[in-house]
């Protein structure tokens, strides 16, 4: 099994050197470094090809968001021979044999296009907020490192690893999430075609949450972030179209009565967000349409311009 460690970067540099020494040390047999770069303009690329030239940097043009730089970037990866890739962000922590532990899952279990870990506080062993809140079932079976995969319907995006088999099968990421809830759709996606989505409780890892996001300094994120949710679940391919719509409607409400109550959310940005994504009902209905049909959907979207990436340094497999 040779695994494409894909790790995606915009102005991150700080956070590089600790993780590319972390995966160096993760004896799992073969696998490959890639910095997938979204156009930083830090040190990032100088930083890896001067202290760690077993990576490849692939580099492209400007800020492609998450979606459509992993979905240039993966099929380089598998060209390479990889056999799966792990799609990690810049600020992750591993613990000691959390690779191995989702190589040994990824062999193990039948069926399994994608497999994520169980996560710890950055700065603590208490479970993380995704733990918390997702699946506060599996904190047991964490906490005891049991090695048992248990299916899920996601795993979180900031590390993630998918065969070239599943990727073959339900296609890329949809570029229409640049950012935010494209995992999650992903794993629907595959859970839909028949492919089992699994995180591992024995293979552990940390995420800071923000690495890249935080230096913007404002709330573009934030309202990215609500408008994914909603396209995520206007476009569930378990339900018809108007059930998703009041699902919609229904989710408006209870954030808006978060909003007014419990004072969570600026509630006009709410709304504003809200009728922003209903004027796209066509585009999102599409690709309702597409996905219960189980077309891919297209690797770039509203990229006008040529899409270059370019291939710097790496010297091989890792082993």
């Amino acid at each position: 099994m040779l695994i494409g460690v894909m790790i995606l970067n915009y102005n991150g540099a700080r956070w590089l050197s600790p993780l590319y020494e972390a995966l160096g040390k993760a004896a799992i047999g073969g696998f490959r470094l890639y910095l997938v770069d979204n156009g930083s303009h830090d040190e990032s690329i100088a930083l890896t090809l001067d202290l760690f030239p077993q990576v490849t940097v692939l580099r492209m043009p400007e800020n492609l968001g998450y979606s459509m730089a992993y979905n240039l970037a993966m099929p380089l990866a598998f060209a390479d021979g990889c056999d799966w890739v792990i799609l990690a962000n810049n600020d992750i922590r591993l613990e000691p044999n959390c690779l191995a532990e989702l190589a040994r899952a990824a062999a193990e279990t039948p069926g399994v296009g994608i497999l994520g870990p169980a996560f710890l506080a950055w700065d603590s062993d208490e479970p993380n907020y995704y733990m918390r809140g997702v699946y506060p079932q599996v904190i047991p079976a964490m906490q005891a490192r049991l090695s048992s995969a248990i299916e899920v319907d996601w795993v979180e995006g900031s590390f993630l690893m998918v065969s070239k088999f599943c990727m073959d099968d339900i296609g890329p990421l949809d570029p229409c999430f640049f950012f935010y809830w494209e995992e999650a759709d992903f794993c629907r996606r595959a859970r839909y075609r028949g492919w089992k989505v699994v995180l591992v409780p024995s293979a552990i890892a940390r995420h800071y949450a923000g690495g890249s996001t935080r230096i913007c300094g404002d709330d573009r994120f934030e309202r990215l972030q609500t408008r994914n949710y909603y396209i995520y679940t206007l476009t569930n391919v378990y339900s018809t179209w108007w059930h998703n719509c009041i699902d919609a409607f229904h989710l408006l409400l209870v954030r808006l009565k978060a909003g007014i109550f419990l004072g969570e959310i600026a509630i006009w940005t709410e709304l504003k967000v809200f009728r922003a994504t209903l004027m796209d009902w066509r585009i999102i209905r599409r690709k309702w349409l597409r996905d219960r049909a189980g077309t891919h959907p297209p690797s770039l979207q509203g990229i006008a311009m040529p899409v270059n990436v370019v291939v710097i340094g790496g010297t091989g497999v890792v082993t």
